[in-house]
């Protein structure tokens, strides 16, 4: 009777175990990982913090119609360009991932030159709000980037009043930025290409001569019952005026522009 039960006993733990093997692999293998699952990744702030690159300015150029204008880096002494407010930060935890970048630039006016041949920009004013970094060029025409815009202080004569402001993403203007992330090297390349259309402002001086007429008195001299009267006489003398006159000319002009941007961080 005991080896009976004995025997039971041990039967019954072999086909536990047996159930056990069969049903252990359907069990874990009905599981989904954690990528895969359909309700939402909980991300922490700290997640975010070390997702977040900024990165600083080690070089920038830009070239006016073909002829490069200005370049800097950390390491000139001479700074064609100085540099306003920046802040430029890129979130990687989105795909793709998007950058912030907000730089204002002034031309050093001791690299400037006097005489405006073409047309040329005094300021650059970016604002990338969330642009995305695809490695391809992006129009910022397009209504998909309403919060990102580039503004340009267009010199165009030799006077200051003869500055104005202008959209470069506005037609008949065009402008084209290729945003790139090359994280083994840790740099950021921003670059971009434009065409704007403007006018020049070309003022010369020309010497006229000018003929006026002056009133003026003179003393004349009448004889009166044989006595000497005298008395002022007026009268209009023609004279010769020599003036200097200024002329301005507004001259339709262009100007293709291409920037480059490299960040480290």
């Amino acid at each position: 009777m005991e080896y009976q039960l004995f025997f039971r006993v041990i039967k019954m733990r072999k086909f536990i175990l047996i159930a056990l093997l069969v049903a252990l692999p359907l069990i874990f293998g009905s599981c989904s990982p954690p990528t895969e699952l359909d309700g939402p990744v909980k991300i922490t702030p700290k997640d975010r913090e070390k997702a977040f690159i900024r990165p600083e300015i080690s070089y920038f150029s830009f070239s006016e119609n073909g002829v490069e204008e200005s370049s800097f880096d950390y390491n000139n002494q001479e700074k064609f360009f100085l540099t306003g407010k920046t802040q430029i930060y890129v979130d990687t935890l989105t795909q793709p991932p998007r950058i912030w970048f907000r730089v204002m630039l002034y031309r050093n006016r001791k690299h400037s030159d006097e005489k405006v041949r073409r047309i040329s920009i005094r300021e650059y004013n970016f604002n990338l709000d969330s642009f995305p970094v695809l490695g391809i060029p992006l129009s910022l025409r397009l209504n998909e980037y309403p919060r990102s815009w580039v503004k340009l202080m267009l010199r165009r004569g030799p006077k200051d009043s003869q500055d104005t402001l202008v959209d470069p993403c506005s037609f008949p203007n065009s402008l084209e930025i290729n945003c790139s992330l090359n994280k083994p090297y840790r740099e950021i390349w921003l670059t971009g290409y434009g065409k704007i259309f403007d006018s020049r402002f070309e003022t010369i001086f020309r010497d006229t001569t000018v003929i006026d007429s002056v009133k003026k008195t003179r003393l004349d001299t009448v004889w009166v019952d044989d006595k000497p009267i005298v008395k002022e006489v007026e009268y209009w003398e023609k004279k010769e005026i020599k003036l200097k006159i200024e002329e301005t000319t507004a001259i339709p002009d262009s100007l293709i522009l291409n920037f480059k941007f490299r960040m480290k961080y």
